[in-house]
């Protein structure tokens, strides 16, 4: 095995490199089950590296369940471990675990600073909306990779990006108003704009996302004046917006006073994201992030910056209406991580982990059906013989759980040929990349000829 190439394609420490060389081997099956692996001194002469960098790879590797060793006989590619899981969960999108027990570490060293430097009975009492002046700091540190320095009087800290969402809905428009969005969108939005009241309106689209002329055109048609786009590893079909197409949209939204609601809860997930369209229209538009798609569900708290010299206080009450305040203790919670920069650290190990997913996804899905892989979610188009639906449960009769494009459609529009399937949820890479295989095999396949039981 040329194992130069796939440890200069890795990151982190060369050791870890080492290792991903050996996962992405076996996955490809460049390794095999029972393999000899090469002696350690002699792969330490080959890659030029230390014997204690290798030593470090392999017991990691161990760990991991990728190789057996057998004392003076030496080290072997390991069996698959034996999944007894019912269902693979392939819908949901959540960002990966760094696993090893690093999260419960940092939670557990958050957790006990907070209760050490804190009133435990302040933290268990109401608090106004909208977070503190440390949640507030907080907020600034965790958007300045991604606005630069953010003016303290336009933050809003929430309870998760769908509280944001759904206030900046209310403050924004009224009951019956229309609201300006892609065909295929978050879900969350779907809900919101039920529940509440709001229409949706489709712009057309291109390759590159909304269309500048489409949008000033049906906003003078519909009168409308609030546009949502999620235009980073974009939910659900993971493409990204290029920067031309968002210079072009935020001029449109200048001259038409528009307002954007701007949610891009994956942008720290690429390594190459183009800027936000909040610094290129920071007048009209509301940006809304979140720690729930980039480090984990339970660390549910949403930051939104608000375009510069708006009114906080109709956000405030509209957030009050949605969810009286976040849970002090994990307001508190957040802040801490993110001002000690445990937040960062274990956004690394995230990203790290999100990458290797992706490189599976692009070696396990055939690029026939891959059409975007980016952030924490693939989308594929079907072929002819298979819609959405079939597909959704021809997999779930399989073990697997993916979600159709029709779950992702406004009103009045028919997408039903293409599925997200979200890389976080697997319990580890072994589990995710079996479950990837087994799909790409069944996409190939005519539904008619896809087994079913029945029981």
């Amino acid at each position: 095995m040329e194992w130069s190439p796939l440890i200069a394609d890795g990151h982190g420490p060369v050791y870890l490199r080492i290792v991903q060389a050996l996962e992405r081997a076996v996955w490809s099956g460049a390794l095999r089950p029972g393999q000899r692996l090469p002696a350690q001194r002699a792969l330490a002469t080959e890659l030029k590296v230390d014997l204690t960098t290798i030593t470090r790879a392999f017991t990691e590797a161990r760990k991991r369940g990728l190789i057996d060793a057998r004392g003076p006989l030496g080290s072997f590619v390991a069996p698959p471990q034996v999944e007894l899981t019912q269902l693979v969960d392939l819908s949901m999108n959540l960002p990966p675990s760094p696993g090893g027990g690093q999260v419960a570490d940092v939670l557990r060293r958050g957790l006990s600073s907070v209760l050490t430097r804190s009133d435990a009975d302040n933290l268990m009492t109401y608090h106004v909306g909208g977070g503190s002046r440390a949640d507030h700091r907080a907020a600034q540190h965790w958007l300045k990779p991604i606005l630069g320095k953010v003016d303290a009087d336009t933050l809003v800290v929430t309870e998760g990006a769908q509280a944001a969402l759904s206030a900046l809905l209310l403050a924004l428009t009224d009951a019956g108003d229309t609201i300006l969005c892609e065909p295929l969108v978050y879900p969350g939005l779907l809900h919101a704009a039920r529940v509440l009241e709001r229409r949706l309106h489709v712009v057309e689209c291109d390759a590159h996302g909304m269309r500048p002329d489409a949008l000033a055109r049906i906003a003078k048609e519909r009168d409308a004046r609030v546009v949502y786009l999620n235009p980073t590893a974009q939910n659900p079909t993971a493409h990204t917006m290029p920067q031309a197409r968002r210079e072009a949209l935020a001029e449109v939204i200048r001259a038409q006073h528009l307002l954007l609601i701007e949610d891009d809860p994956y942008w720290l997930l690429l390594e190459d994201a183009p800027a936000p369209l909040a610094l290129l229209a920071p007048q009209q538009a509301c940006y809304i992030s979140t720690l729930s798609k980039c480090l984990s569900p339970g660390l549910h708290t949403g930051f939104v910056r608000l375009p510069d010299g708006m009114d906080r206080q109709p956000v405030l009450d509209a957030l009050r209406a949605v969810n009286l305040m976040a849970p002090p203790l994990m307001n508190a919670l957040v802040t801490q991580l993110i001002l000690d920069g445990s937040a960062q650290a274990m956004l690394k190990l995230v990203q790290d982990e999100a990458a290797e997913r992706r490189y599976l996804a692009r070696s396990a899905l055939s690029p026939r059906f891959l059409q975007h892989c980016a952030g924490v979610h693939a989308w594929c188009r079907l072929p002819a013989h298979w819609t959405d639906a079939s597909l959704t449960h021809a997999a779930r009769l399989q073990g697997l759980g993916i979600a159709p494009s029709s779950a992702f459609t406004p009103d009045g529009v028919a997408i039903n040929d293409a599925v997200r399937i979200s890389l976080g949820a697997a319990a580890n890479r072994q589990e995710l990349h079996r479950a990837l295989r087994q799909l790409d095999q069944l996409m190939h396949v005519a539904a008619a000829e896809s087994p079913g039981w029945t029981v």
